[in-house]
């Protein structure tokens, strides 16, 4: 049972979504807000990035004194 040539039919497309290709980054991408019902005053605004900050903080210091250790021991191989 093969298909002929007479057996295929036309796809047409009908403009319908079947998946959302929606990429983060992408310059067209609307940008969907989970907090739209909730409203934070210029203080709270604050405290939560300086949260966010102190919370990021460690692993930016790891990450700065390995590149730095590593870049170190790179200059004194080389000399």
């Amino acid at each position: 049972m093969s298909r002929g040539k007479e057996q295929r039919r036309e796809i047409e497309d009908d403009g319908r979504t079947i998946y959302n290709m929606d990429v983060d980054g992408m310059p067209h991408r609307v940008k969907k807000s989970n907090l739209s019902g909730i409203v934070l005053t210029k203080k709270e605004r604050r405290a939560i990035r300086r949260a966010a900050i102190i919370h990021v903080l460690p692993q930016l210091i790891t990450i700065v004194l390995g590149f730095s250790l590593a870049m170190l021991l790179i200059w004194l191989w080389l000399r």
